[in-house]
C-alpha cells in the first residue's frame, strides 16, 4: 500500500483513536500529522511493509507523536508558571495583611529586581515592554523577574 492510500484509509480512524488516548483532539490531529510526514520520510521501508505492520507503524508513531506533544505542553506549562508567565506567589495576595506583607518585601528587594515585578504585576507589562521600558533584552527581564520571584518566595 501506497502512503497516500494508507492516509485515506487511516487517518480518520487514527485520529479517533489518539483523540481516545490523549483526550486532547487537537494533539491527536498533529500527532497523526506527525506520523504521517515521518511514513513519507521512510516511505521505501513502509511500502515495502504488508498492510498490517504498516498500520502498526503509523499508530505506533502517531501515539508517540501525541505523548511528545503532551510531555511538551506540560513542560511549556511548568516553564510559563516559573518564569514571567506566572503570577504573583499565590492567591493570598488579596488579603490586606498579605498584601502589606508583599509590598513590605518588594520594597526590600534591590531596585533592578524590584521594577520589573512591579511593571509585570502592577501595570501588567509583558517582558519585552518592561525591557523597551527599561533598556534592556526582555531575556534579562525574565531573568531577572525569576530571581526577584525566587527571593520572594523564599521570604514570604
Amino acid at each position: 500500500m501506497e502512503i497516500e492510500e494508507a492516509f485515506a484509509a487511516y487517518q480518520d480512524a487514527m485520529v479517533k483513536a489518539m483523540t481516545f488516548f490523549s483526550g486532547d483532539e487537537e494533539a491527536a490531529r498533529d500527532g497523526v500529522s506527525q506520523a504521517f510526514a515521518r511514513a513519507l520520510v521512510n516511505r521505501p521501508m513502509l511500502e515495502a511493509m504488508p498492510d498490517p505492520a504498516m498500520k502498526a507503524w503509523l499508530y505506533a508513531t502517531a501515539r508517540n507523536a501525541v505523548i511528545d506533544l503532551k510531555r511538551r505542553e506540560t513542560r511549556l506549562v511548568r516553564f510559563a508558571y516559573e518564569n514571567e508567565e506566572a503570577d504573583l506567589p499565590d492567591q493570598r495576595a488579596d488579603d490586606p495583611v498579605t498584601r502589606a506583607a508583599m509590598e513590605s518585601l518588594l520594597e526590600k528587594l534591590p531596585e533592578p529586581l524590584r521594577i520589573p515585578v512591579e511593571l509585570k504585576y502592577y501595570k501588567g507589562m509583558n517582558a519585552a515592554e518592561i525591557g523597551e521600558t527599561m533598556k534592556l533584552p526582555s531575556a534579562t527581564v525574565r531573568t531577572r523577574l525569576r530571581a526577584a520571584l525566587k527571593q520572594l518566595r523564599e521570604n514570604f
